[in-house]
C-alpha cells in the first residue's frame, strides 16, 4: 500500500497565536484513507522542525510527499517575514530522507503563484492547482501518466506542464475533513485556529483579494445541518467547543449563516465561535441571533473610511454603514470586534487619510479593552485588481516580481500613493503612539476603576456593617 505523507508547510518562525490547523490538508486527505496509508505531519507544533521532519519521513517512508504552502508571507509591511523561504529547505530534507519519493505541491500560496513556483523549484513534481480533493485522488492513480489528470501541473523531458483547469468540487457533497490525523489539542487557540468551512467560493469584488480566483465568484455552500454535524463531531470526539468559521465572509449569503444559527440553537449547543462579517446585511438582529448560537468575536474588513476609497476598493458600501455598525458592536458588551483598514489606498487622498486616522482612534476608544480597529497596507498579489491599477499608476511594473527571490523586496510590494508619503507617516505615528502609549494607559486605568471599585473601605471612623 502507497505511504502518502502531507506536510503543512513549515512557516520559519513562532508566530503569536500558535499554529493553523491544517483543514485543507484534512480534506484532501480524508478521500486518500479508503485506499491508502496517509499522514499528515506540522512542523509548526515542534520545536526542531527541520529534524522532526526528516525523522517523520525517515520513519513513514512515504512513496508520495504532499506539501501544503498556505501563505507566501505575513501581508504585514510593519512585520515582514518570508514564509516561502523555508520551502527549498524542507524539499531539500525530504528528498534526502526519501529519495525516491515523489512530491507534489498545493496550498493557496501554490496556486497564486503556481507556474513561478514550478519553475523556480525542480524538487517538485507536481503542482496540485486550486482545490485539491478531488485532484489529489485522480492523481494519485495516475503518477505515471498525470497528462490525464485535469488541475494539474508537472514535468515532462524537463519542461513544465499544466493540463488545463477543473471545475470547482460540489462542496456539500464532500465528506468530513478526517482530523483525528492530527492532535487537535496541540492548536492552543481554537478560536483562531480550529476552523470550520461552511462555503467556498466569495462573490464580493474587494480590489486587493486574491479569494474570488482561488476558490471562483460563485458561492458553494455547505448545508446548514452538515455544518452542524461538523460542530457535533468536534464536540463529541475531541472536546472543542471553540472554532472559527474560516469562510471568507461567514454571513454572506445572509440566510444561509442564519440557518446556520438557527440549526445550532435546535440542538442546544454550548458551543462559542468567530467569523469574518460583511458589514452590508450584517444588523442588531443578526447579531442577537448570531449571540445566542455563541458568537464571540467578529472581524470585519472595512478598508476604507472615506466614500471615495470605499469606491475604488470595490467595497460597496459608504462610511455611514461602517459607522451603523461600529454603533451596533457598541451597544453590545460581551461581543469582541475588530475593523481592519488601510492606510492609503486606490482612491485615497489627504482627507480620506485623516478620516481613517480619526475612525481608527474612535473605534480603539469605543471598543476598548474588547477589541478595537487596526490599519495597514495592501499586499499587491497576482490576479486581482489591485495589481492592475498598481502597474496603471507605475506603482509597479508588469514585469515585478510579486514572488521576489530576497525577502526584503517584499517592501516594495505594498501598494503606496506616492503623493501621500506624509500620510503614510502620519499613520505610522499614530500607531506608534496608540501601541506605545495609548492602549498600556487605557490599560491600565481599567485596571485602577477594578481595583477601586473592590477596594475595602478603610477611611478613618469607617465600621464594617455586619451581615446577618
Amino acid at each position: 500500500m502507497l505511504n502518502i505523507l502531507l506536510i503543512q508547510a513549515y512557516q520559519g518562525r513562532k508566530e503569536p497565536m500558535g499554529a493553523v490547523f491544517p483543514l485543507g490538508l484534512c480534506y484532501v486527505a480524508t478521500p486518500l484513507l479508503k485506499k491508502y496509508n496517509v499522514s499528515i505531519f506540522d512542523p509548526n507544533l515542534c520545536d526542531e522542525p527541520y529534524t522532526e521532519l526528516k525523522r517523520k519521513v525517515e520513519d513513514f517512508k512515504p512513496g508520495l510527499v504532499g506539501l501544503s504552502i498556505r501563505n507566501i508571507d505575513t501581508l504585514d509591511k510593519r512585520d515582514i517575514f518570508y514564509y516561502f523561504k523555508t520551502v527549498s529547505p524542507t524539499l531539500k530534507i525530504i528528498k534526502e530522507a526519501a529519495p525516491e519519493a515523489r512530491v507534489m505541491a498545493g496550498g493557496s500560496g501554490f496556486s497564486m503563484f503556481a507556474n513561478e513556483i514550478m519553475e523556480r523549484i525542480p524538487e517538485i513534481d507536481y503542482g496540485v492547482y486550486f482545490e485539491g480533493e478531488e485532484t489529489v485522488l485522480e492523481l494519485v492513480e495516475h503518477l505515471d501518466s498525470p497528462g490525464g489528470v485535469l488541475g494539474i501541473f508537472y514535468r515532462q523531458k524537463g519542461k513544465v506542464n499544466f493540463t488545463g483547469l477543473r471545475a470547482f468540487p460540489d462542496f456539500d457533497n464532500l465528506p468530513l475533513p478526517g482530523r483525528n490525523l492530527l492532535d487537535v489539542a496541540r492548536y492552543p487557540f481554537p478560536l483562531d485556529n480550529v476552523g470550520i468551512q461552511t462555503k467556498r467560493g466569495c462573490p464580493l469584488k474587494c480590489a486587493y483579494c486574491s479569494y474570488p480566483f482561488l476558490n471562483g465568484n460563485r458561492v458553494r455552500l455547505r448545508s446548514p445541518g452538515k455544518v452542524v454535524d461538523e460542530i457535533e463531531y468536534l464536540i463529541k470526539e475531541f472536546g472543542v467547543r471553540q472554532f472559527m468559521f474560516v469562510d471568507g465572509i461567514f454571513n454572506v449569503p445572509l440566510n444561509h449563516a442564519e440557518e446556520i444559527c438557527r440549526e445550532i440553537l435546535k440542538r442546544g449547543l454550548d458551543i462559542e465561535w468567530k467569523a469574518w462579517c460583511d458589514i452590508r446585511g450584517f444588523s442588531e438582529e443578526f447579531l442577537l441571533m448570531a449571540k445566542r448560537a455563541g458568537c464571540r468575536s467578529l472581524p470585519f474588513s472595512p478598508d476604507a473610511a472615506s466614500d471615495q476609497a470605499l469606491y475604488s476598493l470595490g467595497k460597496g458600501i459608504t462610511s455611514r454603514d461602517i459607522n451603523r455598525v461600529v454603533k451596533i458592536i457598541t451597544g453590545h458588551k460581551d461581543i469582541r470586534a475588530s475593523f481592519g483598514f488601510f492606510g492609503t489606498s486606490p482612491g485615497q487622498t489627504f482627507i480620506g487619510v485623516l478620516k481613517t486616522i480619526f475612525m481608527y482612534l474612535k473605534i480603539n476608544i469605543l471598543l476598548f479593552p474588547r477589541g478595537g480597529a487596526s490599519i495597514g497596507w495592501i499586499r499587491i498579489e497576482p490576479h486581482t485588481e489591485i495589481r492592475r491599477i498598481a502597474v496603471e499608476e507605475g506603482v509597479i511594473s508588469e514585469k515585478t516580481d510579486l514572488l521576489p527571490e530576497k525577502e526584503e523586496n517584499l517592501q516594495r510590494l505594498y501598494y503606496t500613493v506616492p503623493s501621500l508619503w506624509l500620510g503614510d507617516r502620519m499613520i505610522e505615528l499614530v500607531l506608534f503612539v496608540v501601541n506605545k502609549f495609548l492602549k498600556p494607559a487605557l490599560r491600565l486605568m481599567i485596571q485602577m476603576m477594578r481595583f477601586f471599585r473592590h477596594a475595602p473601605v478603610t477611611y478613618p471612623g469607617y465600621k464594617k456593617e455586619r451581615v446577618l
